[in-house]
């Protein structure tokens, strides 16, 4: 435990740095052991065992997906704007 004097003093850099590092140590620690634990969970409960060499491409990000349906969307409203706008010139020059 600290005493009074190093809890009223503030932090150096390098005791920053060092609180930091052991945090994410310790993060990465959590991370490897629940990962292994779901793998074991995925083995014994019959499902399937998410490989690492698995590639990224065929997992799909749902927000990848809506971007991309959202373009497609904005690209064909644009073109119908601009379809739009020239039949208004069009009118307005034959009809003048």
């Amino acid at each position: 435990m600290r005493s009074d004097d190093e809890q009223d003093s503030p932090k150096t850099r390098a005791d920053y740095r060092r609180e930091q590092e052991r945090a994410e140590q310790e993060f990465q620690e959590r991370d490897r052991k629940r990962v292994q634990v779901e793998k074991e969970y995925a083995r014994t409960h019959g499902g399937e065992t998410p490989s690492d060499d698995a590639p990224t491409e065929q997992r799909v990000n749902p927000v990848d997906s809506k971007q991309q349906r959202l373009g497609r969307r904005l690209n064909w409203a644009i073109f119908w704007l601009v379809l739009l706008i020239i039949a208004v010139y069009l009118i307005l020059f034959f009809l003048d």
